[in-house]
């Protein structure tokens, strides 16, 4: 019986049909849930996010308008005007006093510088750097403020020099009444004025919040090392800086799922931005997604181990079954299955045990039937040699009679009664391989006479091969087929060489001649079953085949390797336990 795979197995089958059954429902359900209630909290948070990050976009907003005002009451004071305009009529402390009734009404501005050509005049925080770049944006203004990106300075107060970060509003100062350019002031702030704006909105370690240009220059971050990067590397960057909308979110992967929520301040178009990861907002469904599934799993469990239960109920009559029906095809007929039920399986086992009843008996009468044809065709395939043979031996002696003297008639009915005293003997269809190569012995000894001493017979026997039991008669119609193809008009002497060796439980013996060997249309009838009044070894050999068949099986038998011009090999193949046994 074929064996079956394990993925086949019934038991098996049982098993995944309640994994699908409790498996899919259950990751069904969790998926719909995790992600309907997953989308509705991203966008409740998302949307309390965003109008919280708007309402501090608003509030900052509101700071810088409010400095961009007070630049404006600077550049627009008359005195100043005055002082500019003839600044050769004023000394340094004129100007310092001037912008220091300035910066002495706000407490959040830290410095306040004049950068005009060739001169600078500053109030408030001490710069060890005080050397100003104008950028080209500024450079290229009409007077409007432009807000430049947070630098860090190093300020010296009392005897000690620290480092802080600056935001600064610029602008170019014009007298609108006659066009003249007088220089810059540039209004510096803390960086932590805009921190101190949004610090409220980092909830979590996981968020991350701030500030940035209209180029993606960071002005504000709660990690200073930070400030002055960009951060067009970032996945969300590009739509962040490119919406339209003043407010809105971006969902992007970076190594984890993210979202980043922004809001666009209106004075200078600056972003402020707030990063959060997915789990962060999930991470309650994600702990009732957990239980959920830990419950299905142990649920799953239970019934995995029921339907083990189950299916061992149920499948292991079914495999004793097996069991039995794999003796039966090893033949054994007397085994029965038990049965203990009589439910369907039951019922089956009843059904198998008298299946194999029916086959004993059947198989009973079918071996008598083939034993007694067997014992039908082994005395017609004797009956068929008997006659062929001694015809052909009276034939010789009648010959040598009138050529010979009585010298070579005797010897050659000498052998001739060996012969028959084995041909005849039908009662017993086995015999010695020694037996067999003697009747052999006595054969070739006529056929010497007959052919004027032109054969010449070799024997390469092993000897613990003389004692097994062949059948009997079938060396010689080999022999014969050699004589008859190797001796003609052109081949006046033939040698014949038989070996018998064993190989596993198998006997073979070779037949090897020296002859013309056997044309190919010859060779393809030579196990035909057909007669030939000429040549009658054909039948000989097709008779040894066929009685090698019945006493050993298909697999065993004759087999002819032949060359035309260069002799024939017939190979017998005997199974060794079998013929013992016979």
């Amino acid at each position: 019986m074929k064996r079956i795979k394990i993925y086949h197995a019934l038991r098996v089958k049982l098993g995944i049909i309640a994994i699908v059954l409790i498996a899919l429902p259950v990751i069904a359900i969790s998926i719909t849930y995790s992600r309907t209630v997953k989308e509705i909290i991203k966008n409740k948070y998302t949307d309390t996010a965003i109008q919280s990050v708007f309402e501090t976009g608003d509030k900052i907003d509101f700071i810088l308008q409010d400095i961009e005002e007070f630049s404006t009451v600077i550049i627009s004071n008359t005195n100043l005007l005055e002082m500019l305009k003839n600044e050769s009529e004023y000394g340094y402390d004129d100007f310092k006093n001037t912008l220091r009734g300035f910066i002495t009404s706000r407490d959040d501005i830290e410095v306040i510088d004049l950068v005009m050509q060739g001169r600078k005049y500053s109030i408030g925080a001490t710069k060890i750097t005080s050397a100003y770049s104008i950028q080209k944006a500024l450079m290229d203004s009409s007077g409007q403020p432009v807000w430049l990106p947070t630098k860090k300075e190093n300020i010296e107060i009392l005897s000690g020099i620290f480092d802080k970060y600056y935001f600064t509003l610029a602008r170019r100062i014009i007298d609108f009444n006659t066009l003249d350019d007088y220089g810059y002031l540039m209004i510096n702030m803390e960086e932590v004025i805009l921190e101190q704006a949004y610090k409220s909105l980092i909830d979590d370690e996981n968020v991350e919040l701030f500030i940035c240009d209209k180029n993606g220059v960071i002005i504000s971050h709660p990690d200073k090392s930070k400030i002055g990067t960009t951060i067009r590397y970032k996945r969300y960057a590009n739509e962040v800086l490119t919406s339209k909308d003043n407010n809105s979110y971006v969902q992007y992967k970076d190594k984890i799922d993210k979202v980043a929520i922004y809001s666009t301040i209106d004075s200078n178009g600056w972003k402020i931005i707030k990063t959060i990861s997915t789990g962060y907002l999930y991470e309650e469904i994600n702990n009732i997604q957990k239980y959920f599934l830990l419950g299905g799993f142990l649920y799953g469990i239970v019934i995995i181990l029921f339907m083990i239960f189950f299916s061992i109920r149920y499948t292991e009559p079914m495999m004793k079954m097996k069991k039995v029906i794999n003796k039966v095809e090893q033949g054994d007929l007397t085994v029965r299955t038990e049965v203990h039920s009589n439910d369907e399986i039951g019922q089956l086992g009843d059904s198998l045990n008298n299946m194999i009843s029916e086959m004993e008996v059947l198989i009973d009468k079918l071996v008598k039937e083939e034993q007694a044809k067997k014992e039908v065709e082994l005395e017609a395939l004797h009956a068929q040699i008997n006659p062929h043979f001694l015809y052909n031996t009276l034939n010789t002696i009648k010959w040598m009679a009138k050529i010979q003297g009585n010298k070579s008639v005797s010897r050659a009915i000498t052998a001739l009664i060996k012969l028959l005293r084995i041909s005849t003997n039908l009662g017993r269809d086995m015999i010695t391989l020694e037996e067999e190569i003697d009747y052999v012995k006595n054969y070739i000894v006529i056929q010497k006479l007959r052919f004027n001493e032109a054969i010449n017979l070799a024997y390469n026997i092993d000897s613990d091969c003389l004692g097994l039991t062949v059948p009997k008669l079938f060396l010689q119609p080999i022999v014969e087929n050699s004589i008859i193809y190797g001796i003609g008009d052109e081949n006046n002497e033939l040698n014949i060489e038989i070996k018998a060796f064993t190989r596993g439980e198998d006997l073979i013996i070779e037949i090897t001649d020296d002859g013309p060997g056997i044309e190919d249309e010859i060779l393809e009838k030579i196990f035909k079953s057909q007669t030939d009044k000429n040549k009658f070894s054909k039948v000989g050999l097709n008779n040894v085949n066929q009685r090698i068949k019945l006493y050993c099986g298909s697999d065993y038998g004759l087999q002819i390797e032949t060359k035309v011009g260069a002799g024939t090999l017939v190979r017998v193949r005997l199974n060794v336990k079998d013929v013992k046994s016979s």
